[in-house]
Parts: structure tokens; sequence; C-alpha cells
């Protein structure tokens, strides 16, 4: 059984503060988006109580830690899976006196969406990688003309490749947005990049923090996921809950006079030819984009959400075992995947598998093992296909 450990430590200068037993824990990882962190941390006596007292204060007077200026690193036979910051930390007992702590927590990726954007910005024709980066920069250092501490989280950002994609982008600091928001919707366009932060030992065994930007992360490596074999359990959902076949995104005013009425701007309507020359009913979507004064723009928007969230969602989920050396490891998301099911539901047509995908692995989330069930899980979280048209006037006309 695989072995894991839990280092707890302080968020701007990772010094250790102790390494504790946790139980129930389930963490995540996601490309472009924070991932998420659970467990519960067993106190069965005084002197474990005095030592987790170092992560949740018992007082609300000591700043000394806590949620907010804490992480818990994830260790997973010597290596760093995954590091959290700790948001949340609830200290309870139960009818029998058992005290213990519940924990939650977001990967560092989640403290972008805890920085405000407090300087104008404005990028002109740049290279959307760049402009990822530059929105991380910004993020480490303290707001314009201030000496305020506690910005830089120690964050490297080593990448420094170019993709070719220049874009326009404005980010006020009258619009209070923060700079994950930012960077979340600088991926939600057609060929828009990819980002996470990556967490990891260097050859001298130091713990590093990563901010990696690309057109698209991952490689076309040889992962197999089947059924029978490390498939646990799946499930194939159709969701059309906020199903829709028209888009169209608004941005801001381009009106400067305020005492004149005004209207934001807005994208063309976008349509899903696939699902409307199918059958599907017309169902229409806007989408908000504060400050965007650009028409091109906020038609690269609405045509990503066109292609990439028409109709019902149809995206398999799927459970598997983790051996103790797997081939697949948070550090490969973004990994093209082949993923087999055979079963009742999807039967063998013609001694052939009628389920066998080759889809890109965007998340995982990660149950370790624990007395009585067996072996570690995890659950493959797959990118939504995006082979839906998207025209701007369906009739052809």
């Amino acid at each position: 059984m695989p072995t894991y450990h839990y280092v707890f430590a302080d968020l701007l200068t990772d010094s250790e503060i102790g390494a504790f037993d946790l139980d129930g824990v389930s963490f995540d990882r996601r490309i472009c988006e924070a991932g998420s962190f659970s467990a519960t941390m067993p106190v069965p006596n005084r002197a474990v109580a005095d030592r987790a007292a170092r992560i949740v204060p018992r007082t609300p007077g000591d700043l000394s830690t806590g949620p907010g200026r804490t992480v818990v690193h994830v260790y997973r036979n010597g290596q760093l899976w995954g590091t959290y910051i700790v948001w949340e930390a609830t200290p309870s007992a139960d009818e029998r006196g058992r005290v213990s702590i519940r924990l939650r927590g977001a990967s560092l990726e989640s403290w972008l969406f805890h920085r405000e954007i407090r300087t104008d910005l404005t990028f002109s024709q740049e290279d959307q990688l760049q402009i990822a980066r530059q929105l991380v920069d910004f993020a480490l250092r303290p707001p314009s003309q201030s000496n305020v501490p506690g910005a830089d989280i120690g964050l490297r950002i080593s990448d420094t490749g170019t993709s070719g994609t220049k874009r326009d982008r404005e980010y006020l600091a009258s619009e209070g947005e923060t700079y994950g928001k930012r960077l979340e919707q600088l991926s939600e366009v057609i060929d828009g990049p990819e980002w996470m932060i990556r967490t990891y030992l260097d050859s001298e065994g130091a713990r590093v923090r990563d901010f990696v930007v690309r057109d698209q992360l991952g490689t076309p490596a040889n992962h197999v996921f089947a059924e029978p074999g490390n498939v646990v359990s799946w499930s194939y959902p159709a969701d059309a809950t906020d199903a829709a076949t028209s888009w169209v995104t608004r941005g801001d005013t381009v009106n400067d006079d305020i005492s004149d009425d005004s209207e934001p701007l807005t994208s063309d309507y976008w349509y899903s030819t696939d699902h409307l020359n199918g059958g599907w009913p017309l169902l229409e979507r806007s989408e908000d984009y504060q400050s965007v004064t650009n028409r091109g723009t906020l038609n690269d928007y609405a045509r990503w959400w066109t292609t990439r969230r028409s109709g019902m969602v149809r995206i398999p989920q799927v459970t598997v075992r983790l051996p103790e050396n797997p081939s697949f490891t948070p550090e490969h998301l973004g990994d093209e995947a082949r993923l087999i099911l055979t079963n009742d539901w999807f039967p063998l047509i013609d001694g052939a598998p009628s389920f066998d995908q080759q889809r890109r692995v965007v998340g995982i989330k990660v149950t370790p093992a624990t007395r009585g069930t067996g072996s570690d899980t995890a659950e493959l979280i797959f990118e939504e296909p995006a082979d839906h048209p998207a025209e701007t006037d369906p009739s052809g006309a």
C-alpha cells in the first residue's frame, strides 16, 4: 500500500509546521482552475491537540498561523503530489468527546482568485502566453506604489515560450476582478492557453512552486484505462440542465459619456449548427465579460461557448485503481489516455469494444486507501469534446 505523508507549512515562507496523520483524505488537481482538498485530523490526546494548535489557533487573537496562511503538502511514496492552501478548519467533538478537526482547502491556484487587480493593465496585440505570465507576475507584487508585504508566495514563472496567438485585453482596477478570474477567461476562447501551478521536488529535494502556461499542456502519452481491468466504476451522464444552442456574450459600454444612456457591447449571435440542423430546439444563453470593449474578443468568447458548451454535456466519469507506481499522476494532466469499457451497456460488437475512446485527462481526484478500502483510487476528469461547428447565421443567408 502506498505511503502518504501530510506536511503543514507556512504559505509565504514554506517553513514547516509539522506532519500529521489525516483520515478521510481526498484531493484533486485540474487544469485552469483550483483543485480541492478535504480531510479530518484526529486529535486523540492533549499532546496532539497542542501540536494541532500550531495549525488551527485556539483563540481568534492568534494571527501566527491558521487557515488562509497555512498549506498542506501531500506526499505519496516520497513524491510531492500537491500543495493545498488550508482555507477552513473546524475543531469539533462528538457525543463521546472525541475531538477532530475538519480541514478544507484548495490548490495554490486558489490564491490567484484571492488577489484582485488593483492597477489598470492593458495588453495590445500581445502573445497570450505572455499575458498569462504577466498577470501572475503582477499578482506576486504589492499593490501599485506601496510596500505592502505578503504578495510573494514564492511562485516561479519559468516558461518563456510563445504561442503566436496575440490578444487584446484591458483589465481595470475599478472592476474589482481577480487575477485568477482573468486567467480563467483568457483560457475561455478558441485556442486559448492552458495553465496551472505545478508543485514538485527539485534535484536536491527542495519544494518548487512553478506557474506553467502553454497552448496545451500534456503529451499524447499511451495511458490505458480499461474495464475489465483497472477501471473500478464509471458513469456517462447526459446533462442538458444548462443547455443552449445559441450564445451571445456581453462586454462593457463603449460610451464614455455617463450622462447618456448606454448599453453594453455584445458579440454576434452564435449558433450550433449541428444541434439546430439535427432537430434541437433553439435554446439561448448569455455570458458577461466585464471590461471587454472589443467585439472581436467578445466573438472569441461566444464562439468558445458555442463549440464547447452547446447541447447536452456528455463526459464519461471513471474511477480507476492507482497502483504503487502509476503511469498517470497529477503531473501528467493534459496527457491523452485511452478509455475502453466493455459491459452490458457497452457490449462487444464484432469482437471489438463499442466504447473505445482517446481523450485528454484534465483533472484527477485522488482518494488514498484506508483500512478496509483496499487500494488508492482516482477519479479521472476528461476534456469535453470541441467538435460542434459554430456559425453566426445558420440559415446560410
